[in-house]
């Protein structure tokens, strides 16, 4: 067959779409997800990273070639109490509480635990919430992970109500990804910040503006049904 004799008859053996398997939103159809753009570099929904704020470079950088690495032995029969510090790992963990004067005490608190134990990574530590990444063997890490489990905070810290740990993995091949422990500090502009607080103290407001109005209505539900 010719080209325009093709284009004539395909049109006819397609399949038209059927309405009842997938209907057609028509104009209620769902608008298009984007990602949050950051000065050009989409921000996808990534655990929260210091690294992942960065954008890439405009132009290549150079980058050594590789170096020989030696293999990581994964097989746990491998592994006992002598040479199980040699296991290199990390996690993510996520913590809710109270910490008072902005999370000070407690950040120093944790950091001296984790530094104490050789760890490296970074620890964002706020008035109401702690994330952290850190590396280190395996013996550390398991001592670290107990430490905020058994919630090791002095009551001037602030005291932890939960924690949750994520993004756990051992074998990690050397040499770690992170050669410090670093604490990410609040480094906002005084009007950034201004806007936060002015945003919290609305919620707030609106919550006691609820209660107080399901309060009320309770109220009188009670002298209605007391004078029927």
């Amino acid at each position: 067959w010719d080209k325009v004799t093709r284009l004539k008859r395909y049109p006819s053996q397609v399949v038209k779409p059927n309405a009842l398997w997938r209907p057609d939103p028509g104009l209620l159809r769902n608008p298009k997800q984007f990602p949050e753009i950051r000065k050009g570099w989409p921000q996808f929904g990534k655990p929260y990273d210091p690294e992942n704020k960065e954008a890439p470079p405009m132009q290549r950088r150079y980058s050594p070639p590789p170096k020989p690495t030696a293999p990581v032995i994964r097989d746990s029969a491998h592994y006992n109490e002598d040479n199980l510090s040699e296991l290199l790992g990390k996690f993510q963990f996520e913590v809710r509480g109270q910490f008072p004067d902005k999370g000070y005490q407690a950040e120093k608190e944790v950091f001296d635990a984790a530094f104490g134990l050789h760890l490296v990574g970074w620890l964002k530590i706020r008035s109401y919430f702690m994330l952290g990444h850190v590396q280190g063997d395996t013996y550390a890490l398991s001592y670290f992970r107990r430490w905020l489990e058994e919630k090791h905070l002095s009551p001037e810290a602030g005291r932890i109500e939960w924690v949750r740990l994520h993004d756990v993995n051992t074998g990690l091949v050397p040499p770690l990804k992170y050669k410090l422990l670093v604490c990410e500090k609040d480094r906002r502009r005084y009007k950034n910040k201004k806007v936060h607080i002015m945003t919290s103290l609305e919620k707030v407001q609106i919550r006691r503006f609820e209660r107080e109005a399901a309060e009320k209505l309770r109220a009188e539900d009670m002298v209605y049904a007391g004078g029927g």
